[in-house]
């Protein structure tokens, strides 16, 4: 699943966390549509990704991408950040994953191949 792969990878790159305790469910929804409305973010998005996809379970290629994934945390912005956190953490049956799944869902339709 996406969600691991790419939890896994943001924590070896120790991307600077924002503290997601209090997004809910609307706040990861609300966060992650606005990355989907703006071109910009949708772009940064879809970029960081294909990078993930480059980068799979390669320890090194991942450390060595670290720079390049923050400048695309840092476009996609504090609230997304934030979201990202929080559905990374949540249990798929909570509210949280749930919201955080069906959001992402669509922000990923929005990349193509």
């Amino acid at each position: 699943m996406k969600k691991i792969a790419y939890a896994l990878l943001a924590s070896c790159l120790l991307v600077p966390q924002v503290n997601a305790a209090t997004v809910d469910a609307a706040g990861i929804s609300t966060a992650i549509d606005a990355v989907a409305a703006d071109a910009v973010k949708t772009k940064a998005y879809c970029d960081l990704s294909k990078k993930f996809e480059e980068i799979g379970d390669d320890d090194k290629k991942a450390e060595a991408a670290g720079d390049e994934i923050e400048g695309y945390f840092k476009t996609l912005g504090p609230e997304f950040d934030a979201a990202w956190d929080a559905g990374q953490n949540a249990g798929e049956t909570s509210a949280e994953g749930k919201a955080f799944e069906e959001a992402m869902g669509k922000l990923d339709a929005k990349c193509t191949p």
